[in-house]
């Protein structure tokens, strides 16, 4: 028999209460169980629900652009579905059961009904959930506008806006960082390193990694054949002169973002074994999120069509990584890659530039 006083008085919302509530509030709740693997709230839907775990555990997570992250995990006494219950707004996050899962139940007219009767429960309810929800907008609305308004500080310092690379090249590449980030985030030498928040700023910062091309000229970006030895000087330069613009939005605002945009930025085209550009550094000395970045642009470069050459076939620009392992690819992630070849093809025929009317 479970002691529904006993869970109630444990939990974040109601701990505190006096008995009497809790038992008013005992007399309202329904006790259901959720197979395993079962999504009980999904994000963006309507909240009619709110939920107090007896037994079992549940997943908590959101879309983050590049996919589901999870957020929390949540056991016994824990409760949740409370936001928009109180609020009437859709699910923030989809919550799913780890194992089979029993909770309590607590729908939004039971709710509504028991705030009427019970004004020091209203009272309760409404000081827990102002500071939560106050902390949150706080909190999210700071770092969003900081970053943002940074943003929009860097690109008002461009002198141009124009860039050769497409619209799907950005996407594309975004997405194969993301994904061979997940993959190397079960591998034991990068475990420690990629996690979630890592994975949800290169999502973020990859798109920036070629932003210093605006300051080259149409000569050399448009050129229709190889550059030559003094054009390829100049175009190298874009490297730092990207990592410059992101030192400026870092002055106005010190998000971690537009750090590793910085360090995408600069150091994208250095190689494995020191051969690359801007400053020749090799190995484990180019940073994690631009080793990524690189595989990721030459690859997309490869299978792209260019106004100095044509696509590459798929199986050719397969063998291109192959052979860069150990020279200009950390040979780790280029063998990670390669192992799941096939699921970065899939990235490049899903976003594609639409042909011209």
């Amino acid at each position: 028999m479970v002691d529904v006083i006993s869970v109630l008085s444990t939990s974040d919302l109601f701990y505190g209460l006096a008995n009497s509530s809790l038992e008013r509030i005992a007399s309202h709740l329904k006790s259901v169980t959720f197979a395993p693997d079962l999504v009980i709230c999904r994000e963006g839907d309507v909240g009619h629900s709110m939920y107090i775990i007896v037994e079992g555990n549940v997943s908590v997570s959101s879309n983050m652009g590049w996919g589901q992250r999870e957020l929390d995990r949540k056991g016994p006494g824990a409760v949740f579905g409370e936001m928009a219950l109180i609020s009437n707004d859709v699910r923030s996050a989809t919550v799913r059961t780890l194992e089979e899962t029993e909770c309590l139940q607590l729908d939004s007219e039971a709710f509504d009904s028991l705030l009427d009767k019970d004004p020091i429960m209203a009272q309760r309810i409404a000081k827990i959930m102002t500071k939560r929800y106050s902390t949150l907008v706080h909190k999210t609305s700071n770092e969003l506008l900081s970053a943002y308004r940074a943003l929009i500080f860097a690109l008002a310092n461009m002198t141009e806006s124009r860039d050769p690379e497409t619209g799907a090249h950005l996407e594309r590449t975004r997405h194969y960082c993301v994904l061979l980030a997940e993959f190397l985030s079960s591998h034991e030498k990068f475990r420690g390193e990629i996690t979630p928040s890592f994975i949800d700023g290169l999502y973020q910062a990859a798109p920036l990694h070629d932003v210093g091309k605006v300051a080259i000229s149409d000569s050399i970006l448009f050129k229709p054949e190889e550059l030559g030895a003094a054009e390829y000087e100049k175009m190298k330069v874009h490297t730092t002169i990207g990592a410059s613009m992101m030192e400026k939005v870092i002055r106005q605002s010190g998000s971690e973002l537009f750090r590793m945009a910085y360090r995408i930025c600069l150091y994208h085209h250095e190689w494995w074994n020191g051969e690359g550009y801007p400053e020749g550094i090799s190995g484990e000395a180019i940073p994690l999120e631009a080793r990524i970045m690189a595989l990721a642009d030459v690859y997309d470069a490869l299978l792209s069509k260019r106004v100095y050459k044509p696509a590459m076939a798929m199986r050719e620009a397969e063998k291109r990584i192959r052979d860069g392992a150990g020279k200009q690819f950390d040979p780790i992630m280029a063998e990670i890659m390669l192992a799941n070849i096939g699921r970065f093809e899939e990235v490049y025929l899903t976003y594609q530039d639409e042909e011209p009317a």
